[in-house]
């Protein structure tokens, strides 16, 4: 009895051993080894995966593969300015040309201007520039203000990125083919390894996505038809204006008659139903070219001679600043070409959203385009899924209804979505033919 009842009394009265000091820095000094051991291995492996994709995309780079990307591209871009009635959008043109070097590219900017003298002499040549007289415009060219704020908006953060930017002052009597300057701009530098060329009018919104559709576009025709056959074609672009007198105002192409141009998809060896091409007169309001295609243009026939301005009177400016005569059998006989799959990249933003006004009748908005597009690539395969993963799995936009409080009304109804996905992302027929400007139209009637 005295065993068991002070057996307890000494295991709650027994010596607790504790550990010593040097014990517990031991553990805490083994601890942070482990730790500094993890952390080293985590930063090797960091580094060393790093280094491995940096060494994929020099081999890619070494290889001539394209990597679709703004980083580290060389791009010269030359904007034509009349004045400075139009340099409200002028400004939305530079913030798009900022954007370019914030993606890592390395440009340089040329702006050519010019203007008539606001207080002309007696002698003086008549001024050319009609319609920019001194009275319409704002100022007689960059002021030192003017350019000390550009000074500011005009620099790059991005570390890779690079923004130079010069103003080419340029006599008045060019009249508005002062635009055919930006061909000197273009060869005296064709040399200086710029991967990408960019000539504008200053109203057009070119957009870094604009910029790398395009090289990613090109990339893939050159593996089409070879660079033997490049230069006899170039990557398009269509300009659309929002259409203001509408409440939604709409995005809208005005600028052709269209018939059945999008199902007459391009014939030729190797791009078969893969491209289409504007109605004739293409204006695109600016062009992008590679040094490859400017070579070729400079010697090409009938009648191309892309390398140097050439004083033609009467010569409206939008037959050099449009690619009109670059797309023209007359003069360089290039073939434009617009991706059937891909075409919501190309298009420039005309910013005045004004001349669409004046051709109501040519007016198509670009939802209607793209549901001709895609009904012309299900003709050409009916089973196309644009938008699913590597599985056949729906990847595009998703939709759900996401309110919280169930007592609150929910007029949707997403049985047209869950078809959609069902289908891979890809429109019904019916879906194609509901045009938007016939629901309009049938709108404004009533």
């Amino acid at each position: 009895m005295t065993n068991s009842t002070n057996w307890p009394l000494r295991r709650r009265n027994a010596s607790r051993k504790t550990l010593s000091l040097p014990t517990i820095a031991i553990i805490l000094m083994i601890a942070y080894l482990l730790l500094t051991i993890f952390h080293h291995i985590s930063f090797f492996s960091s580094v060393h995966s790093g280094i491995d994709s940096k060494r994929n995309q020099n081999e890619a780079l070494n290889s001539g593969k394209f990597i679709p990307t703004l980083r580290n591209k060389k791009i010269l871009i030359e904007i034509t300015t009349v004045g400075q009635s139009q340099y409200a959008y002028f400004e939305n043109v530079l913030d798009s040309f900022r954007d370019l070097c914030e993606a890592g590219a390395k440009v340089s900017l040329h702006i050519t201007t010019t203007n008539c003298d606001p207080k002309p002499k007696e002698g003086d040549p008549e001024c050319p520039l009609y319609g920019q007289s001194s009275e319409e415009t704002l100022e007689n060219n960059y002021s030192v203000e003017k350019i000390d704020q550009l000074n500011e908006r005009m620099r790059c953060r991005d570390p890779d990125g690079e923004l130079d930017v010069s103003v080419r002052l340029i006599s008045p009597e060019w009249g508005k083919q002062v635009v055919d300057n930006h061909r000197h701009v273009f060869y005296d530098r064709i040399n200086d390894g710029y991967d990408l060329f960019i000539h504008s009018e200053e109203d057009e919104r070119i957009r870094p996505t604009n910029v790398l559709a395009f090289m990613d576009e090109m990339n893939k025709l050159r593996n089409l038809v070879g660079k033997n056959r490049i230069a006899d074609y170039s990557i398009g672009f269509l300009r659309y204006e929002n259409q203001m007198v509408r409440s939604d105002k709409r995005r809208v192409v005005w600028e052709f008659e269209w018939g059945n141009e999008v199902a007459q998809t391009i014939s030729h060896p190797g791009i078969e139903g893969r491209y289409f091409t504007s109605p004739p007169k293409h204006h695109q309001g600016m062009f992008m070219a590679t040094r490859e295609q400017l070579i070729a243009w400079k010697t090409r026939g009938p009648n191309c001679k892309f390398d140097r301005p050439v004083r033609r009177y009467g010569y409206h400016r939008e037959r050099t600043s449009g690619a009109m005569d670059l797309y023209d059998e007359d003069f360089c006989n290039v073939t434009q070409l617009l991706p059937l799959d891909s075409l919501e990249d190309l298009y420039i933003h005309h910013m005045p959203d004004k001349n669409n006004q004046r051709l109501p009748k040519r007016v198509v908005p670009t939802l209607d385009l793209h549901k001709r597009r895609m009904g012309v690539l299900l003709k050409n395969d009916p089973y196309k899924k644009l938008w699913v993963d590597e599985y056949g799995r729906y990847n595009g936009i998703k939709m759900f209804i996401d309110e919280r409080n169930s007592t609150l009304s929910l007029p949707f109804d997403l049985t047209n979505y869950k078809n959609y996905v069902s289908r891979g992302g890809m429109l019904t027929k019916e879906e194609r033919e509901e045009w938007e400007y016939v629901q309009v139209d049938k709108e404004e009637e009533n």
